[in-house]
C-alpha cells in the first residue's frame, strides 16, 4: 500500500522536475512541502504556490483550514501586483490514509472567484487510492484554465500512478531520474 510519505515524495519529485523552487514549511500544525512556480500565459505572471502535507485523517474542516493557512503563505509570496499583472494559484492538499465524504465533496467542489487568484483543494486517500479535486473550468479562459489543470493533475497524481512508478524505481538498479512514459492513447 502506499504511505502518506511516498506521495509526498512523489509530489515533491514533481515539483523540482518541472522548475518550482521546493521547501518545506510548517502550515499549522502539519509540515507542508512547498513548491513556487512562476510562468507566463497571455501577458500575466501566473504564481503558482504547491502545498501538500500528510496528516492522520481528512476533515472538511481540517482542508479549509489547511487551505486557508497555505493561501496566506502563498500571497506572501507572489511576484508582481496581484488582480492587474500577476495572479496567484493556490494548489493546497492533504495526503492522508483516511479522506471523509465530506472532506472529498469540499475538494470537488467548484472553487470560489477571487480578485485576481484562484484556490483549489485537493485530497488525497491512499487507503481508497483516490484523488479529490475540481478540475474544470472557471472564468479565466481557455489557457489559464488549462494551465491550472495541468498544474493541479501533473502535481497530485492519481495514487496508483505514483505507486505504480515506486514498483517500476524499486525494479530498477541504481536508477535515478524518471519513469517512461506511456504514449497518449494506450
Amino acid at each position: 500500500m502506499l504511505t502518506p510519505e511516498q506521495y509526498l515524495g512523489a509530489v515533491a519529485e514533481r515539483i523540482q522536475r518541472t522548475g518550482g523552487r521546493l521547501n518545506t514549511v510548517q502550515i499549522g500544525p502539519a509540515v507542508a512541502v512547498v513548491g513556487l512556480f512562476t510562468e507566463s500565459v497571455m501577458l500575466s505572471t501566473m504564481n503558482y504556490c504547491v502545498v501538500a502535507a500528510a496528516v492522520p485523517e481528512v476533515s472538511a474542516a481540517a482542508l479549509y483550514d489547511f487551505t486557508g493557512r497555505a493561501t496566506q503563505h502563498a500571497r506572501a509570496n507572489v511576484l508582481g501586483t496581484v488582480g492587474w499583472t500577476a495572479a496567484s494559484v493556490v494548489i493546497a492538499g492533504l495526503v492522508s490514509p483516511r479522506v471523509y465524504p465530506d472532506a472529498a465533496q469540499a475538494a470537488m467542489a467548484k472553487s470560489s472567484n477571487q480578485f485576481g487568484g484562484e484556490t483549489r483543494m485537493v485530497a488525497v486517500d491512499t487507503s481508497a487510492g483516490a484523488m479529490y479535486a475540481f478540475v474544470g473550468g472557471k472564468f479565466w479562459g481557455a489557457a489559464v484554465q488549462g494551465s491550472v489543470n495541468a498544474r493541479l493533475t501533473f502535481c497530485f497524481p492519481q495514487p496508483a500512478e505514483v505507486y505504480q512508478q515506486l514498483q517500476w524505481q524499486q525494479q530498477q538498479p541504481g536508477w535515478q531520474g524518471q519513469p517512461p512514459q506511456r504514449p497518449h492513447g494506450y
